[in-house]
């Protein structure tokens, strides 16, 4: 399993054919991406983005994801697969230099140190991300997912005849789509990535592309809706069609709910910014975001202003080549929905 390695190589042989299949499972939709890999080419061959029905039982989740497959006429038998929540904790920490054998090592012994979960209870990762500032150290990223978590996405998977290549943290898997197909990444400025979905906020920072901080905040599109459904005194779906499309004579009451939203999710990043800016006495230079929440102008905008900085929504499809019986506008009209899920097929 691979949680936090972001510099994936490609196959060798750049004349063979290969098609990776992305799998993000959110709170709110499955996203699926296929890649088709061929000469360092990257081609979209399919897509799809399933709602996943309100209420669903967990143990039906798998046959929406079957359904999602089946609809694009899709038949994997491998994927890559993303995990994300309270079940996945991210640690930049320092320890003394030694090589990765050692590191491995020692972290069976100090993991604990740094998680809320026993050794035991975890799988585990890291990626050396070279020297600290004090002498003789070295900085370090850490990712552990509680193994319930894990052995239960990969049998649901299993039970629809799917196995397993990869399982990556998701902000990290949308950071990969961002190294691998967006921008040019300046080394010596900082960056900030923000996922804004349906459950939660994914808030990635780096320094060029070595990523230095990293926090999911259990805030997204569904806080909105739900506070929508209880002051309105409406079902979830009236909620969410109200937010979906605005009407005009509750245009004013659903903004407000929106509004106050948005805000603590502002403050959330805000708070975030400020703790790594304390920490590396370092200013984010740009930000980029991406998640279904910033497909909405006003949500962007709201940002934007709260903020004070320019935020870029980006297209996880820039470097991409869109398979010709597929139309460009419709993929990119829900390109930055997918971002997590292209970055994962970009993972091989």
């Amino acid at each position: 399993m691979v949680f936090c390695d972001i510099h994936i190589n490609m196959a060798n042989n750049t004349s063979k054919i290969t098609e990776a299949i992305g799998l993000d499972i959110g709170g709110n939709s499955i996203k699926i991406v296929a890649l088709q890999k061929k000469g360092g080419i990257n081609t979209l061959t399919a897509y799809n983005i399933k709602k996943i029905p309100t209420n669903v039982q967990d143990s039906e989740i798998k046959n929406v994801v079957k359904e999602a497959f089946d609809e694009v006429d899709l038949h994997p038998t491998e994927i890559n697969l993303s995990v994300s929540g309270p079940d996945v904790i991210v640690r930049f920490i320092s320890f003394p230099k030694m090589t990765k054998d050692q590191l491995a090592e020692a972290l069976g012994y100090e993991a604990e140190k740094y998680i809320p979960f026993s050794i035991n209870e975890v799988f585990l990762d890291f990626l050396i991300l070279g020297d600290a500032p004090a002498d003789g150290q070295m900085n370090v990223l850490l990712a552990v997912a509680k193994r319930e978590l894990i052995e239960a996405r990969v049998k649901m998977v299993q039970q629809i005849g799917l196995n397993i290549n990869v399982v990556d943290i998701a902000p990290f898997a949308m950071f990969n789509a961002l190294v691998e197909t967006g921008i040019a990444l300046d080394e010596k400025k900082v960056y900030a990535f923000l996922g804004i979905g349906h459950v939660q906020t994914d808030i990635l920072i780096s320094v060029g592309a070595r990523p230095c901080f990293m926090r999911q905040v259990q805030i997204g599109g569904k806080s909105i809706i739900e506070s929508l459904s209880y002051k309105m005194g409406v079902s979830l779906e009236k909620a969410e069609e109200y937010i979906l499309d605005i009407d005009k004579e509750k245009e004013e009451e659903t903004l407000g709910f929106f509004d106050k939203v948005l805000g603590n999710i502002a403050k959330e990043i805000q708070l975030s910014f400020g703790y790594f800016e304390n920490r590396y006495n370092k200013r984010v230079d740009s930000v980029y975001c991406c998640g279904g929440m910033t497909d909405r102008k006003e949500a962007l905008g709201f940002l934007k202003q709260k903020l004070d900085v320019d935020i870029k929504q980006w297209n996880s499809f820039q470097k991409i080549k869109i398979s010709d019986n597929l139309s460009k506008k419709d993929v990119d009209s829900v390109a930055s929905q997918l971002a997590v899920a292209v970055g994962l097929a970009l993972r091989g």
